[in-house]
C-alpha cells in the first residue's frame, strides 16, 4: 500500500511549514552524506513533534558510528564501509518520507485522547521498581560490535551458532561440531543478517582448520574450539572478536543477552525476559529466549563480555534442569561457563 495515495493532505499552518522546511534540510544533509547532522536534526524533530522515531535514530546512529570506527581502525575496507553508509542513508531517507504520515496519525490520536490530569506531585521523574535500567547510549554500539563476531555454523547434519575470538578461533558447542572430521566439512557464515533497509547483507563464508581442534564432550563442557582459515580477500579481522569474563559470574536476577541464529535463521538478539536463575557447578541457568540452532551462542553479561556458551533448554513440563545442590529443578536455558571451559583448556 502506498501511503501517498491513502492519506488525506495535511492542513497547512505556519508550524507545519516549519516542520516541512526542517525535513527538507534533513534530506539535504542526507544527500550530502552529512549523516550525523541529519540524525541530530531528526532527534530535534522527534522532540518537537513526538512522532516516536527515537529508537530508529539510535540504531541508525550506532550503525553509522560502528562503521566509521571500524573503517578508521582498518577492520573493514572501502567497499564495505560505503555499503554500510549507503544502508544508513537509505534508512534515513525512508524515515523522512514517513514523517507526514506519522504527524497526521499523531494529530488524529491526540484529538481523540482526553486531556491528562495535572499531577499534584512536582517530582515527576522517578526510577520505578527499585532498579535503574538506564544505560549509556554507547551500550548499543557495543552490542553491534559484539554481534559482528557471531556467526552461523553450517554442518552436513545441522545448523548452530558460534563466535570468533581475537586469536582467530571459532567457539561453538561440541554437539554441533563433535570431531575434527566434522570440522573438515563444516563452514561458518558471517553477516547472515538483515540490514536497516530490510535487505539481506552480503554473506562471507570461511572453512575450518581441523588440525587445530580442541573439545569436550557435550556431557561435560560441550564446547568446541577450532581454528578458522583466514582469507586474504576477506580478512577475519573485519568481524572483530568477543571478549571473555572468566571470573565474575552474573548473579541471580541479573540480565544476560544472547546473540544467536535461532532455527538457523538470520541473526537475532534476545533482550527481554533474560534473567539469571542460578549458577550450579559449570552451568549458568537463565530465562533467555532461544530455539534450535541457538546452541553455541555467546551468553553476554551487561558489559558485553561472554560469560557462558549457550547449549541447552528444557521446559518445566519436560522436567527442567537441576539448578542447585538441593536437587531443585527448573525449566529454563543452560550455558556452560567460560570459566570452566578455560580451566579445561588449560
Amino acid at each position: 500500500m502506498i501511503f501517498e495515495k491513502t492519506v488525506k493532505p495535511l492542513n497547512v499552518c505556519p508550524m507545519q511549514n516549519a516542520y516541512a522546511e526542517l525535513l527538507q534540510a534533513v534530506e539535504a544533509y542526507i544527500k550530502k552524506d552529512e549523516l550525523n547532522d541529519a540524525i541530530n536534526a531528526l532527534f530535534d524533530f522527534d522532540q518537537q513533534t513526538q512522532v516516536n522515531i527515537r529508537k530508529d535514530l539510535m540504531l541508525f546512529a550506532a550503525s553509522h558510528q560502528q562503521a566509521t570506527n571500524m573503517f578508521a581502525q582498518r577492520l573493514i575496507g572501502n567497499d564495505q564501509f560505503f555499503q554500510e553508509v549507503a544502508r544508513v542513508r537509505l534508512g534515513l531517507l525512508n524515515l523522512v518520507e514517513t514523517m507526514p504520515v506519522r504527524m497526521e496519525l499523531n494529530a488524529q490520536i491526540k484529538s481523540l485522547a482526553p486531556n491528562p490530569p495535572t499531577p499534584n506531585d512536582a517530582n515527576l521523574e522517578k526510577i520505578i521498581s527499585g532498579q535503574n535500567y538506564l544505560l549509556p547510549i554507547n551500550w548499543l554500539e557495543k552490542a553491534f560490535m559484539a554481534s559482528r563476531a557471531v556467526c552461523r555454523v553450517v554442518c552436513a547434519d545441522g545448523i548452530g551458532t558460534g563466535f570468533l575470538t581475537k586469536e582467530g578461533y571459532l567457539f561453538t558447542c561440541n554437539h554441533i561440531i563433535p570431531s575434527p572430521d566434522r570440522a573438515k566439512t563444516a563452514r561458518i557464515e558471517f553477516n547472515y543478517e538483515v540490514g536497516f533497509d530490510g535487505i539481506a547483507k552480503t554473506l562471507t563464508t570461511y572453512e575450518l582448520d581441523s588440525s587445530d581442534f580442541k573439545a569436550s564432550p557435550h556431557t561435560e563442557f560441550d564446547f568446541t574450539r577450532v581454528k578458522v582459515i583466514d582469507r586474504a580477500d576477506a580478512p577475519l579481522s573485519q568481524w572483530g572478536f568477543v571478549e571473555f569474563e572468566k571470573e565474575i559470574i552474573p548473579s541471580v536476577g541479573e540480565n544476560v543477552t544472547i546473540i544467536q541464529h535461532p532455527g538457523g535463521a538470520d541473526k537475532k538478539i534476545a533482550l527481554h525476559a533474560s534473567k539469571v536463575l542460578n549458577q550450579f557447578n559449570q552451568h549458568l541457568f537463565y530465562t533467555t529466549n532461544t530455539a534450535g540452532g541457538s546452541a553455541g551462542s555467546p551468553v553476554f553479561n551487561i558489559d558485553w563480555k561472554v560469560v557462558a556458551i549457550h547449549h541447552a533448554g528444557k521446559t518445566d513440563e519436560s522436567g527442567g534442569f537441576v539448578i542447585n545442590d538441593k536437587g531443585e529443578r527448573r525449566g529454563g536455558k543452560r550455558g556452560v561457563l567460560v570459566r570452566d571451559i578455560f580451566k579445561f583448556i588449560g
